[in-house]
């Protein structure tokens, strides 16, 4: 299936400038808490922006600004210190995604943030704490034994298959590389 062109490609633009500033700041800076705080600081300047899209269209998804500025609204989402923001807009999020035009996966996560935020057990299994050695570990779930059939109902793969990609990502390349 072919993305339709956005009807909005400059709202779409105007979002992924948060996330173009945010991404030059990641590949300059090491991954670190002060390093997210400097990125979530770069994305709270989008916030009106959001809010004031979320408002007058609803979420920006794929028809709308297209995928990439549909990331960027997520992102933005994702990273704004309003806990009142982040509710509307997973609310609006699940729709879109309900009419497949936003990324479940993108559901998931701001789901599983807000959770996070507010000291509560993830619902998805998408959030994960760096251990010292590298290695992550899944952050709390709510009903451990159904993780599975939530990522299922989202069209998301098995927790297991998503935690071995998560995990073969933290690996340098000449360790992931095929031999051959």
């Amino acid at each position: 299936m072919t993305t339709p062109q956005p009807s909005l490609p400059d709202l779409g633009t105007a979002l992924r400038h948060g996330m173009l500033r945010a991404r030059e700041v990641a590949a300059c800076v090491p991954r670190t808490d002060a390093a997210a705080r400097v990125i979530a600081g770069i994305f709270a300047e989008d916030t009106e922006l959001l809010r004031t899209t979320l408002d007058k269209h609803g979420w920006p998804g794929y028809r709308l600004v297209g995928e990439r500025g549909s990331r960027a609204a997520w992102l933005i989402a994702t990273y704004c210190r309003d806990s009142e923001l982040q509710a509307d807009a997973l609310s609006l999020l699940e729709k879109a995604v309900r009419q497949q035009d936003a990324d479940p996966m993108h559901y998931a996560l701001l789901a599983d943030r807000i959770c996070l935020n507010r000291g509560e057990p993830q619902r998805f299994g998408t959030l994960h704490i760096p251990t010292d050695s590298g290695n992550l570990v899944l952050y709390r779930v709510k009903d451990p034994q159904r993780l599975d059939d939530r990522r299922h109902a989202l069209g998301l793969e098995p927790y297991a298959e998503y935690a071995q990609r998560l995990q073969a990502d933290l690996l340098p390349p000449e360790l992931t590389a095929s031999s051959g």
